[in-house]
C-alpha cells in the first residue's frame, strides 16, 4: 500500500465524495439499530473503517457536518419523536452534552486516526 500503487481510493475525488456520502446514511441506520445492538462495538467497527477509508480530513470533516446536518435531525424528529416516552426530550436537553462527548470520544479519535494513517501509509 504505500508504494503508491493502490492508492486509487484515496486519490479519486469521485470515490471520496462517494464515501463522504455514504457515512451519514450509514450513521443514520446505526441510530436505528441502537436498541438492537445492545453494544458499541459495531459503531466502533464503523467508525474505524470510515477512518480507514477517508483521504484526509477534508473528508472526515464534511461526512461528520453532513452527519449533523442529516442523520441526527431525522433521526430525532421521525424516529424518536415517533415512539413512546421520554427519549426525544431527553435527547434533546442532552444535546450539548453530547457534542462535546461526541467531539472528545469520537471526533478526535477519527482526526487522530486519519493523520495518523496518512503520515505512515500514504507517504
Amino acid at each position: 500500500m504505500g508504494d503508491g500503487t493502490n492508492l486509487k481510493i484515496y486519490k479519486s475525488k469521485k470515490i471520496q465524495i462517494s464515501i463522504s456520502l455514504l457515512y451519514p446514511i450509514v450513521v443514520f441506520l446505526i441510530l436505528n439499530l441502537a436498541p438492537l445492538l445492545h453494544s458499541w462495538l459495531l459503531p466502533a467497527i464503523v467508525s474505524i473503517g470510515f477512518c480507514l477509508l477517508w483521504g484526509n480530513l477534508r473528508y472526515l470533516f464534511f461526512s461528520t457536518l453532513l452527519m449533523w446536518i442529516t442523520s441526527v435531525p431525522i433521526w430525532w424528529l421521525f424516529i424518536e419523536r415517533s415512539r413512546e416516552g421520554d427519549g426525544a426530550e431527553i435527547f434533546i436537553s442532552s444535546l450539548p452534552f453530547i457534542i462535546v462527548a461526541f467531539v472528545f470520544v469520537v471526533l478526535l479519535p477519527e482526526i487522530l486516526l486519519v493523520l495518523v494513517r496518512n503520515k505512515y501509509f500514504l507517504k
